[in-house]
């Protein structure tokens, strides 16, 4: 069995429509628990070894005001040390570790 990362996200904006595409994406690709607030969206999902590069990159080509959002996730994969964290705000991803 493949080891699995978790990953903890939350997503801040005012526009609706993205806020939606988000909760709708992480409920409908990784199956995750979700928290939905007025303006933003919290939760946990597990993804295969590492950060799902490719999958997010989807999410974030997808959202109307990409410059006006604020997501942060946070992977884990204590088996093999692996830590990864993760800000994206206007417009660009910083990432504050990968090990």
């Amino acid at each position: 069995m493949a080891n699995c990362a978790t990953n903890n996200f939350y997503a801040r904006t005012e526009n609706r429509t993205d806020l939606d595409k988000i909760e709708a994406f992480w409920d409908n690709v990784f199956n995750a628990y979700v928290n939905r607030q007025s303006n933003s969206v919290d939760g946990e999902f597990t993804s295969r070894w590492e950060y799902p590069e490719e999958e997010i990159n989807k999410l974030i080509e997808s959202l109307e005001a990409k410059d006006k959002i604020y997501i942060r996730i946070l992977t884990h994969e204590l088996e093999n040390e692996y830590v990864s964290f993760r800000i994206f705000s206007q417009g660009e991803w910083n990432i504050k570790l990968q090990s």
